[in-house]
């Protein structure tokens, strides 16, 4: 009876302390965020190239369902949630409508990053890349002709999006006034979002890019949030006072 009531007591203190963790990553704040996935893709990027590990049939797929209609419209995703946030807090006076302004402006000026340095990035991989077929001397042209565009360099835009969101959500998921029903639903709505690009960030790590690409990939999604948050601290910083 004895040893029942151990190994009973042993489980409930597992349990407890296994909800405790998984509780203090969802309350990380997000520059603790920054510190964790730039050390969780930089490790486990390595570890996936030293170890090959065996491919689940839908997560490793890159047309599976969440990665199609989420990873590539993250940005979307997260414009809408964060709109629609602040848009229910001015609309229920829990804030005021300076703070849906100073949002926008956030919004704004996160889809200039994210469009700037897409175009960027692609603008590079057509000047500096090769075609397989060695007539042709431009990526469209090369892959209408069947042929493979070779570049030296890529940065994993998945990573960068997924990262970037991420962060902007839970920039945005709290407020000062953290009780009642509507902030504990945003709450809960923001993490399972944010939890659902981790998922597919886990994915992109094991499955997809090299070390380098995945690596650079975050970096490009925390400077985004270290410019737009910490930049211009001064001019787009909610005012919550």
């Amino acid at each position: 009876s004895s040893g029942i009531n151990a190994e009973y007591g042993g489980m409930m203190l597992a349990d407890v302390l296994k909800r405790s963790r998984v509780r203090m990553w969802l309350n990380q704040s997000p520059e603790q965020r920054c510190k964790c996935y730039i050390f969780f893709v930089t490790a486990g990027s390595f570890v996936a190239q030293a170890i090959e590990f065996g491919k689940i049939p839908f997560f490793s797929d890159k047309y599976n369902f969440l990665n199609q209609v989420f990873v590539k419209w993250c940005w979307l995703w997260t414009l809408c949630l964060v709109s629609l946030i602040s848009v229910l807090r001015v609309a229920l006076k829990r804030m005021p409508i300076r703070h849906l302004y100073l949002v926008l402006l956030r919004l704004l000026f996160g889809t200039l990053y994210w469009y700037s340095l897409t175009t960027i990035i692609d603008g590079l991989k057509d000047n500096i890349g090769k075609c397989t077929l060695p007539e042709f001397n431009t990526s469209k042209l090369c892959r209408t002709e069947g042929g493979s565009w070779r570049y030296f360099m890529d940065i994993s835009g998945h990573m960068f999006m997924l990262v970037f969101c991420n962060l902007f959500l839970e920039s945005h998921a709290t407020t000062e006034e953290e009780g009642g029903v509507f902030e504990g639903t945003v709450r809960g709505v923001t993490k399972v979002m944010v939890s659902l690009f981790e998922l597919m960030m886990v994915c992109t790590v094991i499955y997809w890019h090299s070390p380098a690409e995945k690596i650079l990939g975050t970096l490009t999604g925390v400077a985004g949030y270290t410019l737009i948050f910490k930049k211009f601290h001064s001019f787009i910083r909610l005012n919550e006072t």
